[in-house]
C-alpha cells in the first residue's frame, strides 16, 4: 500500500525551517514557530523530518548544501584568488556594517549547542572545515599565480581567514558598527595581500 503523497515541498518546509532556526536559535525556536514557518501539521513534521532535533539536524545540513556551498563557489570561482578572498569577506562584511547581521547559523550552534551536543557539534565542525579548506585552496592558487609570496603559509591562512569570517559575522550579530566592520576587513584583507 503506498501512502498519501506529501501535499508540501519538502525541500522548501526544510529552508524556511532553517531561516527561523538561523534567525532564533535552537532553544527559542518552539515546534509550533516551525509549523507555522513551513505551512505544515504536526504530524506531516515527525513523519517527514523526525523531531525537532532531528530537524534542526537537518536544517544544518541544509545550510551546508546552500551557504557553505556558496562560499565554496565563491572561493573557488574564475579570476584572481585574493579577489575572490575580497569579494567574500566584502559580502559578509556587509550586512555586519548595516547592522542586518544574525550570524552564521553555524557559529550560532556552535556556541549554543556544540559544547553539550556531539551530533551538532559534529556536523558544525564539517561545515567549518569546508570553509578552511575552501580558503585553502584559494590561497594556494594565489600563491601557484604569483598573487602570494611563496613565503606564505597558505595553511595557518586559511585557518586566520575562517576564524576572521566567523569573528566579522559575530561582531555583526553584536552590532559592532561600520567602522569596527571596516577595520576589521582592512586588517584581514592586508594579511593576504
Amino acid at each position: 500500500m503506498v501512502g498519501r503523497p506529501k501535499e508540501f515541498d519538502e525541500q522548501e518546509a526544510l529552508e524556511r525551517a532553517m531561516e527561523v532556526f538561523w534567525t532564533y536559535g535552537y532553544e527559542a525556536t518552539s515546534v509550533q514557530d516551525l509549523l507555522d514557518a513551513m505551512g505544515i501539521h504536526r504530524g506531516s513534521m515527525y513523519d517527514t523530518f523526525g523531531d525537532k532535533h532531528a530537524l534542526f539536524t537537518a536544517a544544518i545540513n541544509h545550510y551546508g548544501r546552500t551557504i557553505t556551498q556558496s562560499v565554496e563557489d565563491t572561493l573557488d570561482g574564475r579570476g584572481s584568488p585574493l579577489g575572490n578572498i575580497r569579494k567574500l569577506l566584502g559580502r559578509m562584511a556587509a550586512p555586519a556594517a548595516d547592522g542586518q547581521c544574525r550570524g552564521c547559523l553555524a557559529t550560532n550552534t556552535v556556541i549554543e549547542l556544540a559544547p553539550h551536543d556531539p551530533e551538532v557539534a559534529e556536523a558544525v565542525k564539517a561545515l567549518l572545515r569546508r570553509v578552511e579548506k575552501a580558503f585553502h585552496r584559494t590561497l594556494e592558487r594565489a600563491v601557484e599565480s604569483g598573487e602570494l609570496s611563496t613565503d606564505a603559509n597558505p595553511r595557518a591562512l586559511a585557518r586566520f581567514l575562517s576564524c576572521t569570517l566567523q569573528g566579522l559575522v559575530v561582531m555583526g550579530k553584536a552590532s559592532a558598527g561600520r567602522s569596527t566592520i571596516k577595520d576589521i576587513l582592512n586588517v584581514t584583507l592586508s594579511a593576504v595581500a
